[in-house]
């Protein structure tokens, strides 16, 4: 009897260290009859890109099955500032780390303006993960996206077998500074450099705003009437309504204009399909908050770890597999591969 008594008073003590040591959440958890709720801050660089509205919807779907399956309540805190802007996006990440979020997700308008604020996050015990665009210097535990750099390759790539290994091409950027922009350029850039009668003209930017892209392109396109081809860098112009850049459009149906952008939203399909785009880059933009809640919710209960850079994937479509892309977006089902571009 003593020597059982002896077994279970040793099996407590390793209970109560277990007990001790584990995660926060999972005592208060244990502790009380209601759950706990986590509160995870998902950040985009702006609010007037409707680009981030599916990865926003990725990350309540996610928190919604992560709430089922229990035993924590899981919320999305989705903000950002209207307009891209870095010093407002650090404000932003100031005001979720005094409201006490137990982690964060954000995409970097500026690699450099996101040290401090990431850090302060950290320092105050709240993981943080970029996504999209990243701030490689800062603290954050890991970065999910595309390879940027090797995405601009691709483009140029594209580009370059619709126009031929000659002519004139301008490029549109959004935020300078932007780490993913300028690593999709670079890419770009360095592709095209390999084709020594290619010239780039210009690279004039639309600061995330899509009347400032329409702008740009159709007073670039009056500078350079006869430009042979176009990189945009995202698509900020093309959530347009047809007919407001006449130049570019018109430039583009007669078929001397070749454009390359990227994103595969459906209103991107579209042009792609009735001939306005020669071929797109497609970003996994559900996976920017669906996955990205998974890995802090993760971090967040168990400690996980991950890797520092995780690579998303991409997707390249031209007129060849535009209708799968498409019917992929009418069916929400993108668990097929895409047929060769």
């Amino acid at each position: 009897m003593k020597r059982v008594a002896g077994l279970i008073g040793v099996g407590l003590v390793a209970l109560i260290a277990w007990y001790a040591q584990a995660q926060p959440g999972m005592r208060q958890a244990a502790e009380t009859d209601t759950p706990r709720r986590i509160t995870i801050a998902w950040i985009p660089k702006s609010l007037n890109n409707p680009i981030f509205e599916l990865g926003r919807k990725g990350a309540l779907q996610k928190a919604a099955e992560l709430s089922r399956r229990g035993p924590f309540q899981v919320d999305v805190l989705a903000v950002a500032s209207v307009a891209a802007d870095a010093a407002e996006q650090a404000r932003v990440v100031e005001d979720v780390i005094a409201r006490g979020v137990d982690g964060i997700a954000l995409s970097c308008n500026d690699p450099t303006a996101c040290i401090a604020p990431i850090n302060a996050a950290v320092r105050a015990g709240i993981p943080v993960m970029t996504w999209d665009a990243d701030a490689p210097q800062s603290q954050r535990f890991a970065y999910l996206g595309i390879d940027n750099y090797r995405a601009g390759q691709a483009a140029a790539e594209l580009l370059i077998e619709a126009m031929g290994p000659h002519g004139t091409v301008a490029i549109l950027s959004g935020v300078p500074g932007a780490l993913n922009l300028e690593e999709r350029i670079r890419g770009f850039k360095a592709r095209i450099a390999e084709y020594p009668q290619i010239h780039i003209v210009t690279t004039v930017n639309s600061n995330d705003d899509i009347t400032l892209g329409i702008q740009a392109v159709e007073e670039t396109m009056q500078a350079y009437p006869a430009l042979d081809g176009w990189f945009f860098a995202g698509m900020w112009p093309l959530f347009s309504e047809r007919g407001s850049m006449p130049l570019w459009e018109r430039a583009a149906t007669q078929g001397h204009l070749q454009t390359v952008a990227f994103d595969t939203l459906p209103f991107e399909l579209e042009l792609l399909r009735d001939g306005y785009l020669t071929g797109l880059i497609g970003q996994k933009y559900w996976a920017w908050g669906y996955d990205t809640t998974q890995i802090l919710y993760d971090k967040i209960v168990t400690g996980r770890s991950v890797p520092p850079f995780i690579d998303s994937g991409m997707d390249i479509v031209t007129a060849k597999n535009v209708d799968a892309m498409l019917r992929a977006w009418q069916t929400n089902d993108f668990s097929q591969p895409l047929a060769a571009p």
